[in-house]
Protein backbone atom coordinates (compact mmCIF):
# COMPACT_ATOMS: atom_id res chain seq x y z
CA UNK A 1 0.00 0.00 0.00
CA UNK A 2 1.13 3.55 -0.68
CA UNK A 3 0.98 6.41 1.83
CA UNK A 4 -2.58 7.39 0.92
CA UNK A 5 -3.92 3.85 1.17
CA UNK A 6 -2.19 3.27 4.50
CA UNK A 7 -3.51 6.54 5.94
CA UNK A 8 -7.03 5.90 4.63
CA UNK A 9 -7.07 2.50 6.34
CA UNK A 10 -5.52 3.94 9.53
CA UNK A 11 -8.08 6.76 9.57
CA UNK A 12 -10.90 4.20 9.38
CA UNK A 13 -9.48 2.43 12.43
CA UNK A 14 -8.88 5.67 14.32
CA UNK A 15 -12.42 6.92 13.75
CA UNK A 16 -14.17 3.61 14.36
CA UNK A 17 -16.94 4.23 16.90
CA UNK A 18 -16.21 7.98 16.98
CA UNK A 19 -19.35 10.11 16.81
CA UNK A 20 -19.88 12.70 14.10
CA UNK A 21 -19.60 15.56 16.57
CA UNK A 22 -16.32 14.35 18.10
CA UNK A 23 -13.44 16.82 17.46
CA UNK A 24 -11.15 13.88 16.79
CA UNK A 25 -12.93 13.29 13.49
CA UNK A 26 -12.44 16.95 12.51
CA UNK A 27 -8.80 17.31 13.43
CA UNK A 28 -7.62 14.04 11.86
CA UNK A 29 -9.19 15.18 8.60
CA UNK A 30 -7.15 18.38 8.75
CA UNK A 31 -3.82 16.58 8.24
CA UNK A 32 -2.54 15.24 4.91
CA UNK A 33 0.03 12.45 4.36
CA UNK A 34 3.19 13.60 2.56
CA UNK A 35 5.20 10.39 2.43
CA UNK A 36 7.11 7.67 4.23
CA UNK A 37 10.81 8.45 4.71
CA UNK A 38 12.71 5.63 6.37
CA UNK A 39 10.90 4.94 9.64
CA UNK A 40 8.92 8.19 9.64
CA UNK A 41 5.42 8.83 8.27
CA UNK A 42 5.27 12.55 7.51
CA UNK A 43 2.08 14.66 7.50
CA UNK A 44 1.28 18.32 6.97
CA UNK A 45 -1.33 20.12 9.06
CA UNK A 46 -3.47 23.03 7.90
CA UNK A 47 -2.31 25.20 10.78
CA UNK A 48 0.02 25.26 13.76
CA UNK A 49 -2.96 24.80 16.09
CA UNK A 50 -4.04 21.64 14.27
CA UNK A 51 -0.47 20.33 14.40
CA UNK A 52 -0.23 20.96 18.15
CA UNK A 53 -3.67 19.46 18.92
CA UNK A 54 -3.06 16.28 16.91
CA UNK A 55 0.40 15.75 18.41
CA UNK A 56 -0.91 16.25 21.93
CA UNK A 57 -4.01 14.06 21.68
CA UNK A 58 -3.71 11.48 18.90
CA UNK A 59 -0.02 10.89 18.09
CA UNK A 60 0.48 7.66 20.04
CA UNK A 61 -2.74 6.10 18.72
CA UNK A 62 -1.83 7.09 15.16
CA UNK A 63 1.54 5.34 15.46
CA UNK A 64 -0.13 2.20 16.85
CA UNK A 65 -2.59 1.98 13.93
CA UNK A 66 0.07 2.72 11.33
CA UNK A 67 2.32 0.01 12.79
CA UNK A 68 -0.58 -2.44 12.65
CA UNK A 69 -1.08 -1.73 8.94
CA UNK A 70 2.52 -1.28 7.80
CA UNK A 71 3.93 -4.20 9.78
CA UNK A 72 6.71 -2.03 11.20
CA UNK A 73 6.88 0.86 13.64
CA UNK A 74 6.56 4.28 11.99
CA UNK A 75 7.24 7.51 13.85
CA UNK A 76 4.70 10.18 12.98
CA UNK A 77 6.11 13.57 11.98
CA UNK A 78 3.78 16.53 11.52
CA UNK A 79 4.59 19.96 10.10
CA UNK A 80 2.52 22.83 8.81
CA UNK A 81 2.08 23.90 5.23
CA UNK A 82 3.92 27.15 5.87
CA UNK A 83 2.85 30.75 6.21
CA UNK A 84 1.49 32.43 9.34
CA UNK A 85 -0.80 30.41 11.54
CA UNK A 86 -4.44 31.49 11.43
CA UNK A 87 -5.71 33.43 14.39
CA UNK A 88 -8.73 31.15 14.97
CA UNK A 89 -8.52 28.97 18.05
CA UNK A 90 -8.73 25.19 17.63
CA UNK A 91 -12.40 25.07 18.62
CA UNK A 92 -13.25 27.77 16.09
CA UNK A 93 -11.34 25.98 13.35
CA UNK A 94 -13.06 22.70 14.18
CA UNK A 95 -16.47 24.35 14.11
CA UNK A 96 -15.81 25.89 10.73
CA UNK A 97 -15.36 22.53 9.00
CA UNK A 98 -17.42 20.28 11.27
CA UNK A 99 -20.60 18.61 10.02
CA UNK A 100 -24.01 19.97 11.10
CA UNK A 101 -24.52 17.64 14.10
CA UNK A 102 -21.47 19.12 15.78
CA UNK A 103 -22.65 22.66 15.18
CA UNK A 104 -25.98 21.83 16.79
CA UNK A 105 -24.55 20.10 19.81
CA UNK A 106 -25.87 21.45 23.09
CA UNK A 107 -22.55 21.27 24.92
CA UNK A 108 -19.33 21.98 23.06
CA UNK A 109 -16.26 19.98 24.03
CA UNK A 110 -13.59 21.69 26.06
CA UNK A 111 -10.66 22.85 23.94
CA UNK A 112 -7.54 24.73 24.94
CA UNK A 113 -7.75 28.41 24.13
CA UNK A 114 -4.47 29.87 22.93
CA UNK A 115 -4.37 33.61 23.33
CA UNK A 116 -2.33 35.53 20.79
CA UNK A 117 0.72 36.98 22.55
CA UNK A 118 0.78 40.75 23.01
CA UNK A 119 4.42 41.60 23.78
CA UNK A 120 5.38 44.92 25.27
CA UNK A 121 7.30 47.16 22.87
CA UNK A 122 10.96 46.90 23.64
CA UNK A 123 14.40 47.54 22.24
CA UNK A 124 15.94 44.56 20.43
CA UNK A 125 18.30 42.39 22.47
CA UNK A 126 20.91 41.83 19.79
CA UNK A 127 23.11 39.61 21.96
CA UNK A 128 20.50 37.09 23.04
CA UNK A 129 17.79 36.89 20.43
CA UNK A 130 17.25 37.22 16.72
CA UNK A 131 15.97 40.50 15.41
CA UNK A 132 15.07 40.74 11.76
CA UNK A 133 16.07 44.27 10.73
CA UNK A 134 13.03 44.43 8.44
CA UNK A 135 10.77 44.07 11.47
CA UNK A 136 12.15 47.13 13.25
CA UNK A 137 10.01 50.29 13.33
CA UNK A 138 10.61 52.43 10.26
CA UNK A 139 12.59 49.73 8.46
CA UNK A 140 11.89 49.00 4.83
CA UNK A 141 10.32 45.65 4.09
CA UNK A 142 13.06 43.31 2.96
CA UNK A 143 12.06 39.90 4.27
CA UNK A 144 11.55 38.24 0.88
CA UNK A 145 14.58 38.67 -1.37
CA UNK A 146 14.16 38.55 -5.12
CA UNK A 147 14.63 35.19 -6.81
CA UNK A 148 17.95 36.16 -8.39
CA UNK A 149 19.27 37.39 -5.06
CA UNK A 150 18.17 34.15 -3.38
CA UNK A 151 20.11 32.02 -5.84
CA UNK A 152 23.19 34.20 -5.53
CA UNK A 153 23.00 34.08 -1.73
CA UNK A 154 22.59 30.32 -1.83
CA UNK A 155 25.46 29.73 -4.21
CA UNK A 156 27.80 32.09 -2.41
CA UNK A 157 26.93 30.37 0.86
CA UNK A 158 29.04 27.34 -0.04
CA UNK A 159 32.06 29.29 0.96
CA UNK A 160 35.09 29.48 -1.27
CA UNK A 161 35.38 26.03 -2.81
CA UNK A 162 32.64 25.99 -5.44
CA UNK A 163 34.65 23.77 -7.79
CA UNK A 164 35.19 21.24 -5.00
CA UNK A 165 31.71 21.46 -3.55
CA UNK A 166 30.00 21.20 -6.93
CA UNK A 167 31.11 17.55 -6.98
CA UNK A 168 29.30 16.83 -3.71
CA UNK A 169 25.89 15.64 -4.89
CA UNK A 170 23.67 12.71 -4.03
CA UNK A 171 24.63 11.11 -7.35
CA UNK A 172 28.34 11.08 -6.50
CA UNK A 173 27.78 9.75 -2.97
CA UNK A 174 28.51 6.02 -2.91
CA UNK A 175 25.87 4.23 -0.85
CA UNK A 176 26.53 1.17 1.32
CA UNK A 177 25.15 -0.41 4.46
CA UNK A 178 27.24 1.93 6.60
CA UNK A 179 25.69 5.14 5.25
CA UNK A 180 22.40 4.30 3.49
CA UNK A 181 20.24 5.55 6.36
CA UNK A 182 22.05 8.89 6.63
CA UNK A 183 21.94 9.35 2.86
CA UNK A 184 18.21 8.55 2.76
CA UNK A 185 17.49 11.03 5.56
CA UNK A 186 19.57 13.73 3.85
CA UNK A 187 17.74 13.22 0.55
CA UNK A 188 14.35 13.36 2.29
CA UNK A 189 15.34 16.68 3.87
CA UNK A 190 16.52 18.04 0.52
CA UNK A 191 13.23 17.03 -1.12
CA UNK A 192 10.96 18.25 1.72
CA UNK A 193 12.88 20.93 3.67
CA UNK A 194 11.27 21.83 6.97
CA UNK A 195 8.89 18.86 6.79
CA UNK A 196 10.68 15.52 6.59
CA UNK A 197 13.19 15.63 9.48
CA UNK A 198 13.81 18.83 11.37
CA UNK A 199 16.41 19.04 12.72
CA UNK A 200 18.57 16.40 11.05
CA UNK A 201 21.78 15.59 12.94
CA UNK A 202 24.39 13.51 11.05
CA UNK A 203 27.35 12.20 13.02
CA UNK A 204 30.31 9.87 12.51
CA UNK A 205 34.09 9.80 12.47
CA UNK A 206 36.12 12.17 10.32
CA UNK A 207 36.40 11.40 6.63
CA UNK A 208 33.23 9.31 6.21
CA UNK A 209 31.14 11.67 4.07
CA UNK A 210 29.22 13.93 6.47
CA UNK A 211 30.30 17.11 4.69
CA UNK A 212 29.47 15.51 1.35
CA UNK A 213 25.89 14.91 2.52
CA UNK A 214 25.45 18.44 3.89
CA UNK A 215 26.73 20.02 0.69
CA UNK A 216 24.63 17.60 -1.38
CA UNK A 217 21.55 18.91 0.45
CA UNK A 218 22.65 22.48 -0.34
CA UNK A 219 23.28 21.71 -4.01
CA UNK A 220 19.95 19.91 -4.34
CA UNK A 221 18.10 22.80 -2.69
CA UNK A 222 19.78 25.41 -4.90
CA UNK A 223 18.76 23.48 -8.01
CA UNK A 224 15.27 22.32 -7.01
CA UNK A 225 14.13 24.99 -4.53
CA UNK A 226 15.51 28.25 -6.01
CA UNK A 227 12.93 30.24 -4.07
CA UNK A 228 14.62 29.18 -0.80
CA UNK A 229 17.79 30.68 0.61
CA UNK A 230 20.29 27.96 1.47
CA UNK A 231 23.39 28.49 3.59
CA UNK A 232 26.15 25.97 4.33
CA UNK A 233 28.72 26.97 6.95
CA UNK A 234 31.37 25.22 9.01
CA UNK A 235 31.21 25.62 12.77
CA UNK A 236 34.58 27.39 12.65
CA UNK A 237 33.21 29.95 10.19
CA UNK A 238 30.15 30.42 12.37
CA UNK A 239 32.46 31.05 15.32
CA UNK A 240 34.51 33.56 13.29
CA UNK A 241 31.34 35.41 12.30
CA UNK A 242 30.22 35.53 15.90
CA UNK A 243 33.59 36.81 17.17
CA UNK A 244 33.59 39.49 14.47
CA UNK A 245 30.10 40.56 15.56
CA UNK A 246 31.23 40.79 19.18
CA UNK A 247 34.35 42.79 18.32
CA UNK A 248 32.63 45.18 15.91
CA UNK A 249 29.19 45.25 17.58
CA UNK A 250 27.64 44.63 14.15
CA UNK A 251 24.90 42.35 15.40
CA UNK A 252 22.45 43.37 12.70
CA UNK A 253 24.78 41.93 10.06
CA UNK A 254 25.27 38.71 12.01
CA UNK A 255 21.57 38.18 12.65
CA UNK A 256 20.65 39.03 9.08
CA UNK A 257 23.17 36.53 7.74
CA UNK A 258 21.86 33.65 9.81
CA UNK A 259 18.23 34.72 10.12
CA UNK A 260 17.32 35.28 6.48
CA UNK A 261 17.79 31.68 5.43
CA UNK A 262 15.36 28.85 4.81
CA UNK A 263 17.87 25.99 4.99
CA UNK A 264 20.88 26.23 7.31
CA UNK A 265 23.57 23.54 7.33
CA UNK A 266 26.23 23.74 10.07
CA UNK A 267 29.17 21.35 9.74
CA UNK A 268 31.33 20.00 12.61
CA UNK A 269 29.39 21.53 15.50
CA UNK A 270 31.62 19.67 17.97
CA UNK A 271 34.07 22.59 17.56
CA UNK A 272 31.61 24.79 19.43
CA UNK A 273 31.84 22.60 22.54
CA UNK A 274 32.70 24.68 25.60
CA UNK A 275 32.08 27.97 23.76
CA UNK A 276 28.98 29.01 25.67
CA UNK A 277 28.26 32.31 23.92
CA UNK A 278 28.53 30.74 20.47
CA UNK A 279 26.33 27.85 21.54
CA UNK A 280 23.79 30.35 22.87
CA UNK A 281 23.67 32.10 19.50
CA UNK A 282 23.21 28.79 17.69
CA UNK A 283 20.47 27.89 20.16
CA UNK A 284 18.61 31.08 19.24
CA UNK A 285 19.02 30.38 15.52
CA UNK A 286 17.87 26.83 16.07
CA UNK A 287 14.68 27.83 17.88
CA UNK A 288 13.87 30.54 15.38
CA UNK A 289 14.20 28.23 12.38
CA UNK A 290 12.37 25.24 13.84
CA UNK A 291 9.50 27.41 15.02
CA UNK A 292 9.12 28.78 11.48
CA UNK A 293 9.40 25.31 9.87
CA UNK A 294 12.71 26.23 8.29
CA UNK A 295 15.20 23.41 7.87
CA UNK A 296 18.33 23.02 9.96
CA UNK A 297 20.93 20.28 9.44
CA UNK A 298 23.93 19.71 11.70
CA UNK A 299 26.90 17.41 11.64
CA UNK A 300 29.53 16.34 14.18
CA UNK A 301 32.17 13.69 14.69
CA UNK A 302 30.23 12.29 17.67
CA UNK A 303 26.68 11.87 18.90
CA UNK A 304 25.02 14.89 20.61
CA UNK A 305 25.14 13.14 23.99
CA UNK A 306 28.95 13.11 23.75
CA UNK A 307 29.38 16.81 22.93
CA UNK A 308 30.23 19.15 25.80
CA UNK A 309 27.35 21.62 25.98
CA UNK A 310 24.41 22.46 28.20
CA UNK A 311 21.45 20.12 28.39
CA UNK A 312 18.99 22.42 26.63
CA UNK A 313 21.17 22.55 23.47
CA UNK A 314 21.88 18.83 23.61
CA UNK A 315 18.17 18.08 23.88
CA UNK A 316 17.51 20.38 20.91
CA UNK A 317 20.06 18.51 18.81
CA UNK A 318 18.39 15.24 19.76
CA UNK A 319 14.83 16.45 19.15
CA UNK A 320 14.83 15.53 15.47
CA UNK A 321 16.41 12.63 13.60
CA UNK A 322 19.88 11.32 14.46
CA UNK A 323 21.66 9.55 11.59
CA UNK A 324 25.09 8.03 12.10
CA UNK A 325 27.61 7.36 9.34
CA UNK A 326 29.72 4.30 10.07
CA UNK A 327 33.02 3.28 8.48
CA UNK A 328 32.29 1.60 5.12
CA UNK A 329 32.62 -2.13 4.61
CA UNK A 330 35.03 -3.59 2.06
CA UNK A 331 32.56 -3.61 -0.85
CA UNK A 332 31.60 0.03 -0.25
CA UNK A 333 35.26 1.07 0.07
CA UNK A 334 36.01 -0.57 -3.28
CA UNK A 335 33.03 1.16 -4.92
CA UNK A 336 34.17 4.51 -3.47
CA UNK A 337 37.65 4.04 -4.94
CA UNK A 338 36.28 3.22 -8.39
CA UNK A 339 33.90 6.16 -8.24
CA UNK A 340 36.66 8.54 -7.20
CA UNK A 341 38.92 7.29 -9.97
CA UNK A 342 36.26 7.94 -12.60
CA UNK A 343 35.39 11.48 -11.48
CA UNK A 344 36.12 14.59 -13.48
CA UNK A 345 39.49 15.43 -11.94
CA UNK A 346 40.93 12.31 -13.57
CA UNK A 347 39.51 12.77 -17.09
CA UNK A 348 43.01 13.53 -18.39
CA UNK A 349 44.36 10.33 -16.84
CA UNK A 350 44.51 7.57 -19.43
CA UNK A 351 46.25 4.91 -17.38
CA UNK A 352 44.72 1.96 -15.59
CA UNK A 353 44.89 1.04 -11.92
CA UNK A 354 44.40 -2.74 -11.83
CA UNK A 355 41.69 -4.36 -9.71
CA UNK A 356 44.23 -6.04 -7.42
CA UNK A 357 45.71 -2.63 -6.54
CA UNK A 358 42.26 -1.17 -5.83
CA UNK A 359 41.48 -4.24 -3.72
CA UNK A 360 44.67 -3.66 -1.76
CA UNK A 361 43.68 -0.04 -1.12
CA UNK A 362 40.18 -1.05 0.01
CA UNK A 363 41.62 -3.65 2.37
CA UNK A 364 44.39 -1.44 3.75
CA UNK A 365 42.28 1.64 4.54
CA UNK A 366 39.38 0.68 6.77
CA UNK A 367 38.18 3.86 8.41
CA UNK A 368 38.73 7.02 6.36
CA UNK A 369 37.42 7.78 2.89
CA UNK A 370 39.66 10.83 2.45
CA UNK A 371 42.66 8.62 3.18
CA UNK A 372 41.64 6.26 0.39
CA UNK A 373 41.01 9.07 -2.09
CA UNK A 374 44.37 10.62 -1.22
CA UNK A 375 46.03 7.29 -1.92
CA UNK A 376 44.37 7.10 -5.36
CA UNK A 377 45.46 10.67 -6.12
CA UNK A 378 49.07 9.78 -5.30
CA UNK A 379 49.02 6.76 -7.60
CA UNK A 380 47.41 8.77 -10.41
CA UNK A 381 49.96 11.59 -10.03
CA UNK A 382 52.87 9.16 -10.10
CA UNK A 383 51.57 7.36 -13.18
CA UNK A 384 50.82 10.63 -15.00
CA UNK A 385 54.21 12.21 -14.29
CA UNK A 386 56.11 9.05 -15.29
CA UNK A 387 53.78 8.41 -18.26
CA UNK A 388 52.96 4.92 -16.99
CA UNK A 389 49.86 3.15 -18.28
CA UNK A 390 49.55 0.80 -15.30
CA UNK A 391 51.02 0.05 -11.88
CA UNK A 392 51.78 -3.14 -9.97
CA UNK A 393 50.67 -3.88 -6.44
CA UNK A 394 54.30 -3.85 -5.21
CA UNK A 395 54.83 -0.39 -6.74
CA UNK A 396 51.61 0.80 -5.13
CA UNK A 397 52.65 -0.49 -1.70
CA UNK A 398 56.01 1.26 -2.03
CA UNK A 399 54.40 4.56 -3.01
CA UNK A 400 51.82 4.37 -0.22
CA UNK A 401 53.93 3.09 2.65
CA UNK A 402 53.42 6.34 4.59
CA UNK A 403 49.65 6.25 4.05
CA UNK A 404 49.12 2.98 5.87
CA UNK A 405 51.28 -0.01 6.80
CA UNK A 406 51.22 -3.16 4.73
CA UNK A 407 48.21 -5.17 5.86
CA UNK A 408 50.22 -8.35 5.51
CA UNK A 409 52.51 -7.16 8.28
CA UNK A 410 49.72 -6.40 10.73
CA UNK A 411 49.83 -9.03 13.44
CA UNK A 412 46.47 -9.42 15.16
CA UNK A 413 46.58 -11.34 18.43
CA UNK A 414 43.75 -13.17 20.16
CA UNK A 415 44.54 -11.16 23.30
CA UNK A 416 43.86 -7.92 21.37
CA UNK A 417 40.60 -9.31 20.02
CA UNK A 418 39.46 -10.44 23.47
CA UNK A 419 40.38 -7.08 25.02
CA UNK A 420 38.50 -5.02 22.39
CA UNK A 421 35.39 -7.21 22.55
CA UNK A 422 35.42 -7.10 26.36
CA UNK A 423 35.63 -3.30 26.33
CA UNK A 424 32.95 -3.01 23.64
CA UNK A 425 30.41 -5.13 25.53
CA UNK A 426 31.51 -4.25 29.07
CA UNK A 427 32.36 -7.76 30.27
CA UNK A 428 35.40 -9.05 32.15
CA UNK A 429 38.11 -11.33 30.77
CA UNK A 430 37.09 -13.94 33.35
CA UNK A 431 33.56 -13.94 31.88
CA UNK A 432 34.95 -14.15 28.34
CA UNK A 433 36.77 -17.43 28.98
CA UNK A 434 34.32 -18.82 31.56
CA UNK A 435 31.59 -21.42 31.09
CA UNK A 436 28.81 -18.89 31.84
CA UNK A 437 25.96 -19.11 29.35
CA UNK A 438 23.92 -15.92 29.85
CA UNK A 439 23.23 -14.08 26.58
CA UNK A 440 25.12 -10.99 27.73
CA UNK A 441 28.27 -13.11 27.87
CA UNK A 442 27.79 -15.83 25.22
CA UNK A 443 27.15 -13.35 22.38
CA UNK A 444 30.39 -11.37 22.98
CA UNK A 445 32.23 -14.69 23.34
CA UNK A 446 30.84 -15.98 20.02
CA UNK A 447 31.85 -12.71 18.32
CA UNK A 448 35.38 -12.80 19.75
CA UNK A 449 35.84 -16.41 18.60
CA UNK A 450 34.52 -15.53 15.14
CA UNK A 451 36.95 -12.59 14.85
CA UNK A 452 39.83 -14.72 16.12
CA UNK A 453 39.11 -17.23 13.38
CA UNK A 454 39.19 -14.69 10.56
CA UNK A 455 41.68 -12.09 11.80
CA UNK A 456 44.45 -14.44 12.97
CA UNK A 457 46.30 -17.45 11.64
CA UNK A 458 45.57 -19.46 14.80
CA UNK A 459 44.19 -22.99 14.47
CA UNK A 460 40.83 -24.01 15.92
CA UNK A 461 42.59 -25.89 18.71
CA UNK A 462 44.78 -22.89 19.54
CA UNK A 463 41.78 -20.56 19.63
CA UNK A 464 39.93 -23.01 21.87
CA UNK A 465 42.77 -23.09 24.37
CA UNK A 466 42.72 -19.29 24.68
CA UNK A 467 38.97 -19.30 25.27
CA UNK A 468 38.99 -21.39 28.42
CA UNK A 469 40.07 -24.73 26.92
CA UNK A 470 37.13 -25.21 24.52
CA UNK A 471 37.36 -27.94 21.88
CA UNK A 472 37.44 -27.27 18.15
CA UNK A 473 33.78 -28.26 17.59
CA UNK A 474 32.65 -25.58 20.07
CA UNK A 475 34.83 -23.03 18.29
CA UNK A 476 33.32 -23.96 14.90
CA UNK A 477 29.82 -23.70 16.36
CA UNK A 478 30.53 -20.09 17.44
CA UNK A 479 32.04 -19.23 14.05
CA UNK A 480 29.13 -20.69 12.10
CA UNK A 481 26.56 -19.05 14.37
CA UNK A 482 27.96 -15.53 13.94
CA UNK A 483 28.55 -16.06 10.21
CA UNK A 484 24.90 -16.99 9.69
CA UNK A 485 23.30 -14.58 12.19
CA UNK A 486 24.96 -11.45 10.80
CA UNK A 487 23.36 -12.01 7.40
CA UNK A 488 19.94 -11.13 8.81
CA UNK A 489 20.95 -9.04 11.84
CA UNK A 490 22.06 -5.52 10.92
CA UNK A 491 23.01 -4.65 14.50
CA UNK A 492 25.31 -7.66 14.74
CA UNK A 493 26.81 -6.90 11.33
CA UNK A 494 27.60 -3.32 12.39
CA UNK A 495 29.11 -4.48 15.69
CA UNK A 496 31.49 -6.82 13.87
CA UNK A 497 32.46 -4.07 11.41
CA UNK A 498 33.22 -1.64 14.24
CA UNK A 499 35.18 -4.23 16.21
CA UNK A 500 37.18 -5.25 13.15
CA UNK A 501 38.23 -1.64 12.59
CA UNK A 502 39.15 -1.15 16.26
CA UNK A 503 41.18 -4.34 16.37
CA UNK A 504 43.11 -3.52 13.20
CA UNK A 505 43.81 0.02 14.39
CA UNK A 506 45.29 -1.35 17.64
CA UNK A 507 47.38 -4.08 16.02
Amino acid sequence: MDKDEIWKAALTLLLSGVSEDDPKRVFLNLITPIGIFGDQFVFTAQSAQVESWVKKNYLKEMEEKLEMLAGTHLNVGIGTTGGPAPEAHPEQQAAAVAPAPMQQAAAAPSFPVVQAPQPEPKQPDWMNEFVNPADLPGAASNTAPAADETVVRARSSISGDEALFSKCTFDTFVVGKSNEFARGAALAVAEQPGIAYNPLFIYGNSGLGKTHLLVAIANYAIKNHPELTTHYVSANQFLDDFVEAVQTARWAKFNDKYHRVDILLVDDVQYLAGKDESINQLFNIFNEMVNQNKQIVLSADRAPKDIEMDDRMRSRFMSGLLADVKPPDYETRLAILKNHLSRAQHTNFYGDIPDDVLSYLAEASTSNIREMEGAVNRLVSNMTLLRKSTITIDEAKDLLQDFFPDTANRQVSIATIQNEVELFFGISHEDMISSKRSKGITTPRHIAIYLARFLTEESLESIGKKFGGRDHTTIMHSVNKIENDQKDNRVLFDQIEQLTIRIRERS
